[in-house]
């Protein structure tokens, strides 16, 4: 955990926030495999204050700028280390958290970047008061490192099937839930609104199938059906 100038970092908040999202996604992975290890467990390491570089996405998809920003981000990454005197070995996954205050602004926002099927995520956040954003946004870093691709279209709305979580539901909007990889509650096709709370958050079929959640299916009439919810 890294924390800019003027940002607030409550440990004990942070800690209970990464507790409740272990929580949440394991009870998505029991959803669909049933009992077993959680899938993700938290150490948190810091707060340090960093003043230095903290690069999301290179300038363009060009490969040189994209070779250029992967050499730019080892570099920091080192450096990050360095001051945190991490061991890159003894995790699975390093997600490194920018707490950062954007002057005049008091709310709450959130965005990073995850490489897929990789073991690196960052994400730039609001620190302190409600981080209900940021520990969307990790959980959805942390999606892709083991294998979840996005699944919205340009306006950042769920794609269909594969952007909901119950695609199966008659009438199919609006959905319960919102898909991890999605960000929002589909409400009608090309709408959607913000979740509320972990809890509104889930894991579609299709994200469960690329994160070895759920076997991989042949047959398309199958393929995006998924378990009961409790409850339900």
């Amino acid at each position: 955990m890294l924390a800019g100038e003027g940002a607030n970092v409550h440990v004990d908040h942070w800690r209970r926030g990464l507790g409740a999202l272990s929580s949440r996604l394991d009870a998505e992975m029991r959803r669909w495999r049933g009992a077993g290890k959680p899938p993700f467990q938290f150490e948190l390491v810091g707060p340090f204050r960093w003043d230095g570089a903290f690069p999301l996405s290179p300038p363009s998809d060009r490969f040189a700028d994209r070779a250029l920003y992967m050499l730019g981000l080892w570099r920091v990454l080192r450096d990050i280390d360095g001051v945190a005197d991490v061991d890159q070995s003894n995790w699975d996954v390093r997600l490194y958290v920018f707490g950062a205050r954007v002057p005049g602004w008091d709310g709450s926002f959130a965005e990073g970047i995850g490489i897929q099927n990789g073991e690196v995520a960052l994400v730039r956040a609001s620190a302190g008061g409600d981080i209900f954003l940021p520990l969307q946004v990790i959980g959805h870093e942390l999606l892709h490192t083991v294998g979840a691709s996005d699944k919205y279209d340009d306006g950042g709305h769920a794609l269909e099937p594969e952007g909901l979580v119950e695609p199966e539901m008659a009438p199919r909007y609006p959905q319960v839930h919102a898909e991890w990889m999605v960000g929002e509650v589909p409400v009608s096709p090309g709408a959607g609104k913000p979740p509320s709370s972990l809890d509104d958050l889930g894991v579609g079929p299709v994200t469960a199938r690329e994160i070895g959640w759920a076997p991989l299916v042949r047959l398309a009439a199958s393929s995006t059906r998924g378990p009961a919810w409790p409850g339900r």
